[in-house]
């Protein structure tokens, strides 16, 4: 079996926004593995005293780097990932911890160890929410994200909100070049996994909370708008461009009662209506403009006879093209964002 020398192992990276006495306790027990890490890397996200800090500075093969003020999780995370390239070169990933005690030294160490027989795969420490102790809105919110991105991005995993994790190198160049810098970054993660075809492997880890979460810097609602942001914004420009469509699709059909024109006229006006927004504001451009009016155009004709065929399915069973396109319009409406995101834009 292949011994990982120093330089290959994994390193530890903990992002730190104003930790208390339990980040020194975790990093005094995780001494008695440090042969499990090529470095313990602390990330001080600006916290407001330094205190804590100076007090585990004399640890061996122990790193600690100082953001001036305070830009967020993700952004904590992108230096340590920085330094680990530019110092590690060899070093086969990194694991990355919460500093507010959620993550037990003995489950980060199991993840490591996990890591470092499979370092290709990106690693997930897994919360039990079947657990009768868990908070309700960890429970929702995780729920709610995963069954998001199961639907949507057919990324299949039992805990989207982990930060016990253990990732990559390969993929050290695209987290690092993410313009996100708080939480979404974790979830935006996910979705360069996914699309470099990566492996998702998970360990369940020990679920620890606190009374109330307090040492939790996550604000549900503000943070979940940030994380579901664009997701929020191709639907509000989904139903936007869905009432027009029904809007001029029941106006010609009601003149005509021709199906297929009234779907190919009312897609025509929504389609440039969506395609302009979604190109400008949810997502990035693609390429050149004609490019990705080309593919866009294509992936609307087909969306459109998928439409078509479900609609007039639902004739055929004896229901209204007025009930059955709303119907068929929530099928496309999910084709539509998986096949935008991945095909047309970037």
């Amino acid at each position: 079996m292949h011994q990982h020398t120093e330089d290959e192992l994994p390193a530890l990276i903990i992002p730190a926004y104003n930790p208390d006495q339990r980040l020194v306790d975790v990093i005094n027990e995780l001494q008695q593995y440090s042969s499990a890490f090529a470095k313990l890397i602390i990330v001080n996200d600006g916290s407001e005293s330094s205190a804590i800090f100076s007090t585990i500075t004399n640890e061996p093969n122990l790193i600690i780097l100082n953001h001036p003020e305070n830009r967020g999780k993700g952004a904590a995370l992108k230096t340590g990932l920085r330094w680990v390239q530019e110092n590690l070169p060899d070093s086969c990933g990194a694991i990355t911890a919460d500093a507010d005690g959620q993550h037990l030294p003995q489950d980060i160490i199991k993840v490591a160890k996990a890591f470092t027989q499979e370092p290709q795969a990106l690693w997930l420490g897994c919360r039990d929410f079947k657990a009768k102790h868990i908070p309700f809105r960890s429970w929702l919110g995780n729920t709610f994200a995963r069954y998001t991105f199961a639907l949507g991005l057919r990324i299949k995993i039992p805990d989207t909100q982990t930060g016990l994790r253990g990732i990559p190198n390969a993929i050290f160049d695209e987290l690092i070049k993410l313009p996100s810098n708080r939480y979404e970054f974790e979830l935006d993660m996910l979705i360069i996994a996914k699309r470099r075809d990566l492996t998702f492997q998970s360990t369940t880890i020990t679920t620890v909370y606190e009374p109330g979460n307090n040492s939790s810097h996550f604000k549900p609602l503000q943070d979940s708008i940030i994380i579901y942001k664009n997701f929020l914004k191709f639907s509000g420009v989904g139903i936007a461009s869905a009432a027009i469509d029904y809007g001029l699709f029941a106006l010609v059909y009601g003149f005509t009662g021709e199906i297929l024109l009234a779907l190919a006229l009312a897609r025509l006006v929504s389609g440039i209506f969506n395609f302009t927004l979604n190109r400008q504001w949810v997502f990035k451009p693609g390429g050149a403009l004609v490019t990705d009016a080309t593919k866009y155009a294509v992936l609307a004709a087909i969306l459109v006879l998928c439409n078509y065929a479900l609609t007039k399915g639902f004739t055929w069973v004896g229901i209204s093209p007025f009930i059955g396109k709303p119907i068929a319009e929530i099928v496309v409406f999910l084709l539509s964002y998986g096949l935008q995101k991945k095909l047309v834009f970037r």
